[in-house]
């Protein structure tokens, strides 16, 4: 494992969420909104559908794509999903890699050690950059598409 490579402790239970993933972020898509307006690759190793184990593997060491700007973790809650009701629930972690940094996360009862990263804040609707203001609500309510636009979009600050 290279020492500068993001690694996080988590105590997910994969069962209590719809989707739970990560994906290796390189760019960003304003067409879309939620997963689709991150550009990259999603890990193979932090994905409820891809890694069965996951649940029973706590920690997750992210080398699997080098190039990424970023990490981001979403996780969509079951408990309320039926009566959309799951958003306030639903988890989300942006991390940017930083050589020798240790953050923590906690949330409801989640809790993620990361080694190797800062969590980068995901700012609310005033702060996207103003031609993306004025877009539909699926998109300025979606935290992904908030926090891609304005950590990757022009002229937004990080």
């Amino acid at each position: 494992m290279d020492s500068s490579q993001i690694v996080i402790r988590h105590n997910f239970t994969p069962d209590d969420f719809m989707w739970l993933w990560a994906k290796y972020v390189v760019g960003f898509n304003e067409r879309y909104h939620c997963t689709n307006c991150l550009r990259g690759r999603y890990s193979h190793r932090f994905s409820k559908t891809r890694n069965p184990g996951l649940a029973s593997a706590p920690e997750i060491v992210f080398d699997e794509q080098a190039g990424h700007r970023a990490i981001y973790i979403c996780g969509v809650a079951r408990k309320g999903y039926s009566v959309k009701a799951n958003y306030p629930h639903n988890v989300h972690i942006a991390i940017q890699p930083a050589a020798g940094a240790n953050a923590t996360f906690t949330f409801e009862r989640w809790t993620v050690n990361i080694q190797n990263g800062i969590i980068l804040t995901i700012p609310g609707p005033e702060s996207l950059p103003p031609p993306l203001q004025s877009l539909p609500d699926p998109y300025t309510t979606c935290r992904i598409f908030r926090w891609a636009a304005c950590f990757t979009f022009p002229g937004a600050s990080p």
